[in-house]
């Protein structure tokens, strides 16, 4: 479950994507595939899964292939705003998939839980994938503003979550935390003249939805890594802390190429 630990690198990660949004889409890019890499190192560890090596390689990989995909996209385009630079990123997916079949094929252990072992790798790579879409977020309607503005909602979730509260006050506790986070950073942002040709109106909105959502986010996975063994040992708190940013990933581009439109 999530922890003060947990919550304190989850914010540091924010911080260094957060920055890097505002460097173009390499830095940006290496800085999800770190995130992509503590989350595949962590993530055998978390649920227990077989063959962890292995599992750790074809997650990681998957999540630095997603990055620098996204991030060729971006450049290609130019960084324009309303280019589908996301669109890549199912044919990183479908072989990242094939590359879980490839793993289990090649494991010499007598492929004990093969279903539990393919369906954790490719959930891992799943989540990998959304976390590489932080690497378009700048090149949405909203630019690089919207970047920190969703992950301060992201860190203030965490830190919700991270309480001695049970779920049914954490959780909503979470919600109202990112909804409030989201909502100040919008407010921040449009003061400082980040908005660009976007009206204050929609930024105050795309910080209430992106931020509410970065703390359902939250609080569901708290719910879930609460309920395994291992989520307060390391490396399993490496994915703990990571799989927050990577959920909000592909959500921050939806507000940015929806809501901020």
């Amino acid at each position: 479950m999530t922890t003060p630990a947990t919550a304190t690198t989850t914010l540091a990660l924010a911080a260094l994507v957060a920055v890097a949004a505002f460097a173009g889409p390499i830095v940006l890019a290496l800085a999800v595939a770190l995130l992509c890499a503590l989350l595949a190192v962590g993530w055998p560890a978390l649920l227990g899964l077989p063959s962890p090596r292995g599992t750790t390689a074809v997650v990681a990989l998957a999540g630095l292939a997603a990055a620098v995909a996204a991030a060729a996209a971006v450049r290609s385009a130019g960084g324009s705003p309303g280019t589908g630079a996301l669109g890549v990123l199912p044919a990183v997916a479908a072989l990242a998939l094939l590359g879980a079949f490839v793993h289990q094929l090649a494991r010499r252990d007598g492929r004990p839980r093969l279903v539990e072992s393919v369906a954790g790798a490719v959930t891992g790579q799943a989540l990998t994938v959304l976390a590489a879409c932080w690497v378009a977020v700048p090149a949405t309607y909203a630019g690089p503003p919207l970047v920190p503005v969703v992950l301060a909602a992201v860190a203030a979730a965490a830190a919700a979550c991270a309480t001695s509260w049970p779920l049914r006050a954490a959780g909503p506790a979470a919600l109202a935390a990112g909804a409030l986070a989201g909502w100040l950073a919008s407010a921040a942002t449009v003061a400082l003249g980040g908005a660009g040709f976007v009206s204050p109106t929609r930024w105050t909105l795309a910080g209430l939805v992106a931020g509410a959502g970065a703390g359902l986010a939250a609080a569901a996975w708290r719910a879930h890594s609460a309920r395994l063994p291992a989520a307060g040992t390391l490396p399993a708190a490496f994915a703990v802390a990571a799989v927050p940013l990577a959920l909000a990933g592909g959500g921050a581009w939806l507000v940015g190429r929806l809501v901020l439109l």
